[in-house]
């Protein structure tokens, strides 16, 4: 009988690890990521002494706070101003359809008001569902291709490395590795340098470790990157030691993004990392991964926040059209342009003999009008854009 209660326990431990180690299904992981968790603090007013309804109406307060958030994250903002009534309405309304689950972390009643921190779970799934049966259109953003460029020097090295010089074409930086793994895990277009060949020309211009921003921009988009990240990090020894064979190292990160477009800066940090080991070279590595992590994570959240507003305000594009004594080819670029994804309105400005002055409403720059335009077919006629600069392009029609 011992015999069969030993083999009983044992079979029923097994089977709990079987239920541990069994893998999610892809419906339930697709579930897990469209859930996001917040953490809010909500208020309520302590009436008449009331502690428990007020507190009641915080944590109400603070779950409609994390619908708003999530909200804001997924709707672009032109889209929010647009739908503001009908969004309000489906929040305050359905509240609790959104919410997974939640709990209190802390509470603290004042004099007049109660006030709590909440962690809640909303349900990215069904706000979008809810928003789209209303008619709202859920934007998915898509993060800008993005090309590294960051030397790297480790405590045994005089000088920086770095992959775009001459002899280091397979050289790669730790803390990249690091920054790119983050940025890949929030939806960026890593672009990858490993097979890239570079000429002589290439080297005079910009095979060195410092580049001013419109060196990077250009160097980015010789490789189609609309995002460049450029800087430096350094792996040093710290005086620290424990025992005979544990010291400390720090790696330090210093990088910006640069739009390759306009050349603008649009995130920035500085992150650094201690560790300790006893393997010099271990120890060096991961304070070099550990900081390149969190430049990573600061980097993706300002990158993002510049790219949401930068499709959020569109510019102003003036189109200076040559050819257009055909007033059948006019006709047909006016309405393969009007048809563009980007194009919110146009109007023609001024019209001559064969000349046309067009103003468009874009959302993006000038450059990437033109990248759009040189790819569209046209009815029986070309293009040739023939100058593009930040706010205006010069364009011919050409006969097919």
């Amino acid at each position: 009988m011992q015999l069969f209660y030993k083999v009983a326990k044992i079979l029923l431990s097994v089977l709990v690890l079987f239920t541990i180690l069994v893998p999610l299904s892809d419906a339930q992981v697709e579930e897990q990521l469209l859930i996001k968790t917040v953490v809010v603090i909500g208020t309520g007013a302590i009436y008449k002494g009331d502690s428990a309804r007020a507190r009641e109406a915080a944590v109400s307060s603070s779950l409609i706070l994390a619908v708003d958030m999530v909200t804001v994250e997924i709707l672009p903002i032109k889209s929010m101003v647009r739908n503001f009534k009908a969004i309000n309405k489906i929040i305050y309304s359905q509240t609790g359809e959104f919410i997974q689950g939640y709990k209190v972390l802390a509470e603290f009643p004042a004099k007049k008001q109660y006030r709590v921190m909440v962690q809640a779970a909303v349900s990215i799934k069904v706000l979008e569902e809810k928003l789209l049966e209303a008619g709202i259109m859920v934007a998915k953003k898509v993060m800008p291709k993005t090309l590294f460029l960051v030397a790297e020097q480790h405590f045994e090295d005089n000088l920086l490395n770095y992959w775009w010089g001459k002899d280091s074409a397979f050289f790669e930086a730790i803390s990249e590795v690091s920054m790119a793994e983050t940025l890949t895990s929030e939806g960026f277009a890593i672009i990858d340098h490993d097979n890239v060949m570079l000429n002589n020309g290439f080297y005079t211009v910009y095979g060195k470790p410092d580049l001013n921003n419109q060196e990077v921009a250009a160097f980015g988009d010789l490789l189609q990157a609309e995002v460049v990240i450029f800087g430096k990090s350094t792996a040093f020894i710290l005086p620290n030691i424990m025992g005979t064979n544990i010291r400390s190292f720090k790696g330090s990160v210093t990088v910006r993004a640069i739009r390759t477009d306009t050349g603008a800066e649009i995130a920035s940090t500085t992150q650094s990392a201690v560790t300790a080991n006893s393997d010099d070279i271990a120890g060096s590595r991961e304070a070099l991964s550990i900081a390149g992590a969190l430049a990573g994570r600061e980097l993706a959240s300002q990158i993002a926040a510049a790219w949401q507003q930068e499709d959020q305000l569109p510019v102003m594009v003036e189109i200076v059209l040559e050819g257009t004594g055909n007033l059948a080819n006019f006709i047909k670029f006016r309405r393969t342009l009007k048809d563009m994804p980007g194009v919110e309105e146009m109007q023609i400005k001024e019209i001559k003999s064969d000349q046309a002055i067009i103003m468009v409403s874009f959302q993006g720059s000038a450059k990437k009008l033109a990248d759009a335009l040189i790819l569209k077919i046209f009815e029986s006629i070309g293009i040739n854009i023939y100058e593009v600069s930040e706010n205006s392009l010069r364009i011919e029609l050409v006969p097919g």
